[in-house]
């Protein structure tokens, strides 16, 4: 069964930079860089147009080659666009030596012989200095699931039928009828219930990759960086910049008490307890460098003030608001020095959240911005037959910007029709066709209210459309 598509940020190499310069460390240059299980490839596919890196990527299931490769432009980046098992992969004798190495959902959901396969694959052909990827279920936030996901595995291969999408309701329905048994394992592990609530009306493509997988296995931060210690790697920090912003989501206790960790190691280890954290985005770095420290360093950055993203909301901590108010305009591509603490917080919490984005050099996007506007093209032919596709490339970031699927079906009508009316028609006809209602608040808005809102989007869009424009090539 297919994956389902989405752009994953902490897959750009461009963050992996910023990461390692702000760790302390030399600029790593990245020429080449591989993604191993790409699932449908829409990362691979906008990082290999977007950027000069030259990128790799393998997966087991042709359909998922097919999609990313239908993405991609430039031949010969198609041919690298492989349709493999690990091992087959490993084996070719025409793979560079990589710079940056990556695995987004990959890493939990397999064998250890498979786990194997990839830290041999690491060893052979990550250069020097490399940087690698982890994106992982962790330990000890899916601790509670471990029984439901049993349950959901054991009665899915009880079910009679042949179709993997009727065995998966079969083993939803029977954990639910478990849980109004009210089973003792409610009192010790409430999440047992809140979990399968959640999962219930999630897609079955997801569910099928997520919980049925024949291995799963959620791993602490500790397990990992055992496994990854014989091949040369160190922790280098988190993908998500969340390591970054601690004041906004830890307590002051807790963070005195992390102060006063020395080792990477156990600080993350004791963070995760603390967060009660269920998935990782971590890089490491082969490299006999120092450990992390719990401190930054300065930094010049090139940031854009990306167009046409969700507004800052009341969530976002006032110093974070105030600081992207000193930036710019929307559109604005500014360079600054990230020194204090604070600045520090600011950018990561803003850069995870994607309400900046990084900025690359003149020279690279204008060389990137013609295969940026064939991709930005594909895509939004999808529109309207994909209620998934919400992201579009940047030649600006090299990498995508998540702009929604409402905004994006928006840009895809305004390429036919002239007139609001027809745009606004357009666009709820195809949300209709796919099942899509606008919400806000975690509540569906009436056809009145996502009409009115859907107007004031395209005016938005109208008023920026040469920003949007020009950082997106359409």
């Amino acid at each position: 069964m297919a994956y389902t598509r989405h752009h994953h940020a902490t897959l750009d190499p461009g963050r992996a930079i910023l990461v390692a310069e702000r760790a302390g460390r030399s600029r790593p240059t990245i020429r080449y860089a591989c993604e191993l299980g790409f699932g449908q490839g829409l990362s691979l596919a906008i990082h290999s147009s977007a950027s000069d890196t030259e990128w790799w990527g393998v997966d087991v299931l042709p359909q998922h080659v097919e999609f990313a490769r239908s993405l991609i432009d430039d031949p010969r980046a198609r041919e690298r666009v492989v349709c493999a098992n690990f091992e087959q992969f490993d084996s070719r004798d025409d793979l560079p030596c990589f710079d940056f190495i990556a695995l987004h959902g990959v890493w939990s959901w397999v064998s250890a012989q498979n786990r194997a396969r990839i830290a041999a694959f690491i060893d052979r052909r990550l250069a020097p200095n490399g940087i690698v990827y982890l994106g992982y279920n962790a330990l000890p936030g899916w601790g509670p699931v471990l029984s439901l996901r049993e349950l959901l595995v054991a009665t899915a291969s009880q079910a009679n039928s042949a179709r993997l999408e009727d065995r998966i309701e079969a083993a939803l329905g029977f954990a639910a009828r478990v849980v109004a048994s009210n089973p003792r394992i409610l009192d010790s592990q409430p999440a047992f219930e809140r979990q399968l609530r959640e999962i219930r009306s999630k897609k079955k493509s997801y569910l099928a990759h997520e919980y049925f997988n024949r291995d799963w296995h959620p791993m602490h931060f500790s397990q990992v960086a055992a496994e990854l210690a014989p091949l040369g790697l160190s922790y280098l920090g988190q993908a998500d910049f969340s390591d970054s912003y601690d004041q906004w989501r830890l307590t002051e206790g807790q963070r005195e008490l992390l102060a006063t960790v020395e080792d990477s190691l156990l600080r993350e280890t004791a963070r995760d307890v603390i967060l009660d954290r269920r998935f990782r985005r971590d890089y490491w770095v082969r490299s006999e460098g120092a450990p992390v420290s719990s401190s930054y360093s300065r930094l010049e950055t090139r940031l854009w003030i990306a167009p046409a993203l969700r507004s800052v909301d009341t969530t976002t901590p006032a110093e974070v608001t105030k600081w992207l108010a000193s930036l710019g305009a929307p559109g604005s591509i500014v360079t600054r020095s990230i020194e204090t603490t604070a600045e520090h917080a600011a950018l990561g919490y803003a850069l995870g959240q994607g309400l900046v984005e990084l900025a690359r050099e003149p020279t690279e996007t204008q060389v990137n911005k013609a295969a940026v506007a064939k991709i930005n093209r594909r895509i939004l032919d999808r529109v309207f037959e994909d209620r998934e596709m919400s992201v579009l490339a940047s030649h600006l970031s090299g990498s995508g910007v998540e702009l929604g699927w409402w905004t994006l079906a928006l840009l895809a009508a305004m390429r036919v029709d002239e007139s609001v009316d027809a745009v606004i028609h357009r666009v709820l006809a195809q949300a209709e066709q796919l099942g899509i209602a606008l919400s806000r608040q975690g509540f569906a808005l009436t056809l009145e209210e996502t009409g009115n809102e859907l107007r004031a989007r395209h005016a938005a869009l109208l008023a920026q459309r040469n920003v949007i424009n020009g950082s997106f090539a359409i």
